[in-house]
């Protein structure tokens, strides 16, 4: 009968670090998302500065071109973006199954945030030309093809978060900047296509460009905010 007495407390010895070690293990991924979320932000608001800085610049990638007094600038507010999407990403991927959604969502954001990363280091050259039209170079080609990529990435982003049913605010202000986007940068295509007034093409742009990169920051924010609950909860458990 000795024997039972003994694995009792064997078991309970085993079992607590294990908690512990998930409880304390939340709070790295949870400093990812809120780390994430500012990077985002910050991003937003350096790409309005540099907007204020040149307000005759009617698109966002021009802000970046080779020779650009905001070059500087708006590429740093560029690799933020990227930061942001990397570091949400990591957050999420340790959540598992919790954000996926077709496949994960963390697959969506690396890859997002890789393309914002190449397009921040390969500018446009000076007017950001289309591809394929006079005075365009590769560069030119290398830049919009990888920004353009790294945003219809971030559509999906919202997308597959749209489609989670686990946080209905979440999904809901998905859902909005989803459309608001989307209508936004849609409209604003077609301006251009059709040699539109370029003013407001350009604040269709920007517009566009700044929900989405704020929404990143409002994900992050609640991926965050998950991670903190999951920790809280291992915690009133292991007590």
């Amino acid at each position: 009968m000795a024997e039972p007495d003994q694995e009792e407390p064997m078991t309970d010895t085993l079992e607590r670090p294990v908690d512990a070690q998930s409880g304390h293990g939340t709070a790295r991924p949870a400093r990812l998302a809120l780390f994430g979320a500012i990077s985002a932000f910050a991003s937003a608001a350096l790409i309005w500065i540099c907007r204020a800085g040149d307000p005759t610049v009617h698109y966002v990638s021009q802000l970046g071109a080779t020779g650009m007094p905001t070059a500087p600038l708006f590429n740093l507010a560029l690799l933020l973006l990227a930061v942001a999407a990397v570091l949400v990403d990591r957050a999420t991927l340790t959540r598992g199954a919790g954000y996926v959604v077709g496949w994960p969502v963390a697959t969506t954001l690396l890859v997002c945030g890789l393309c914002f990363g190449v397009a921040s280091v390969v500018t446009c050259s000076p007017g950001c030309p289309v591809p394929f039209t006079p005075g365009a170079l590769v560069q030119d080609f290398v830049h919009i093809s990888f920004a353009v990529l790294g945003f219809v990435l971030a559509i999906v982003a919202m997308g597959q978060v749209a489609a989670l049913r686990r946080r209905p605010w979440m999904r809901a202000a998905s859902i909005v900047t989803l459309v608001a986007v989307g209508a936004t940068s849609l409209t604003g295509a077609m301006i251009a296509l059709f040699k539109g007034d370029t003013v407001l093409g350009g604040n269709l742009e920007f517009t566009a460009a700044t929900l989405a990169i704020a929404w990143f920051g409002v994900f992050g924010l609640q991926v965050a905010a998950d991670h903190r609950a999951s920790r809280r909860t291992a915690a009133r458990s292991d007590g």
